[in-house]
């Protein structure tokens, strides 16, 4: 088979992925929505450390003249102008109303949290809909704009120097997002041996550091580790085989088969991981879901269909994800992926905030059953 190898690649990078999503919680809808509602920040301080991790090292390999040797070579991701706020506004809406991101809805399947498949259809459906709608984004004005704009380049800076010094201030954001989490005080604590730990949910720090060395690892191999863009590579690679190629997918390469194995690889690390963990379940929805959004299941599923297509829309159209245009995204430190992250981010706050109003003490009461069901 043509590819195979860039496939198989794709599949490791993504089962290691998979991995550490589930091990660290950012699969759960308790730990995405709390981070949203500001009344969990493991996920954020999860991601800090990621990004923190990835610059720190691309920083000290351009600087002590190993870029070539290694073949780290961050990748700068474009300004879209106005294209970064519409996505970042759909996608932002659609991860506070669904509790997940292209990466983890997958992972989510994973783990079997078979609700999620609904989301996964709502992101193939959206990237098809993006598919047919972008030459009118294109002549609208919204798509089209793409300029290289970096922060070392607007402050004239070494890429080297800034990256570094960009992964110390996430270190320091990392440990003042730890010293303010509110969650820290329902946090249990439990003498526990290494096995145990091994097997339990894992703690914030080394879970960053392990997602930006898979993160770097992606770049070494030449690739991008993104989920938004790697649902478009399968959804593209599929449409080819069946003989119905999509016009933002010309052709097959080996750069679209890493990323298709990128996102077919979460499906078995998620999998190995919450098997091993003993948290693999047939659970429809979490408790926090079914106790603060709605008890009727079919207006569940739905919602999640849903949040899987704005996820899609708003990915395609803003240019990245939480992994494309957060975690990986930062130390490369292109100013378009910032726009994008931080859009999303504050609507996400906003959403999340407007779900639960009036009633988010019922979301930390359902605390203790989350953790439970590892929802």
């Amino acid at each position: 088979m043509e590819h195979t190898h860039a496939l198989i690649m794709g599949l490791i990078t993504g089962a290691l992925f998979g991995i550490v999503l589930h091990k660290v919680g950012a699969i759960r809808y308790s730990r995405v929505e709390g981070m949203l509602l500001l009344r969990d920040l493991k996920i954020m301080k999860f991601a800090f450390t990621g990004i923190a991790t990835t610059s720190i090292i691309y920083g000290l390999v351009h600087l002590l003249g190993y870029a070539d040797a290694l073949n780290i070579h961050p990748r700068v991701m474009p300004y879209m102008g106005i294209a970064h706020l519409i996505g970042g506004f759909l996608f932002g809406i659609a991860m506070a109303s669904a509790g997940f991101c292209p990466g983890t809805c997958v992972a989510r399947v994973g783990a079997g949290k078979w609700f999620a498949t609904a989301g996964v259809i709502g992101l193939i459906l959206g990237i098809v809909i993006y598919s047919i709608i972008q030459p009118s984004l294109v002549e609208a004005g919204i798509l089209g704009q793409k300029e290289k704009i970096t922060l070392y380049g607007l402050l004239g800076i070494p890429y080297g120097v800034l990256a570094v010094v960009w992964g110390i201030a996430f270190i320091i954001f990392a440990i003042i997002a730890d010293w303010f989490d509110p969650a820290k005080k329902y946090e249990q604590k439990e003498n526990r041996n290494f096995l145990d730990m091994l097997r339990g949910e894992w703690h914030w720090l080394p879970s960053g550091i392990l997602a930006g060395l898979i993160i770097t690892w992606a770049t070494m191999q030449g690739e991008y580790l993104g989920f938004s863009g790697a649902a478009l590579a399968l959804v593209g690679w599929v449409a080819h085989v069946i003989g119905h190629p999509l016009q933002i997918v010309p052709n097959i390469n080996e750069t679209i088969m890493w990323h298709a194995g990128l996102i077919l690889g979460v499906l078995p690390g998620a999998f190995i991981s919450a098997i091993l963990s003993k948290t693999f379940k047939f659970d429809a929805v979490p408790p926090p879901f079914a106790v603060a959004v709605t008890p009727v299941p079919w207006v569940r599923l739905i919602l999640v269909f849903f949040g899987g297509l704005f996820l899609a829309l708003g990915a395609m159209i803003g240019g990245g994800c939480t992994t494309g245009a957060f975690l990986s995204a930062y130390p490369t430190l292109s100013v378009g992926p910032m726009a994008m992250s931080a859009t999303y981010f504050v609507i996400g706050v906003l959403t999340a905030n407007l779900i639960y109003f009036g009633r988010w003490s019922r979301f930390v009461q359902a605390k203790k059953a989350a953790d439970e069901v590892y929802d």
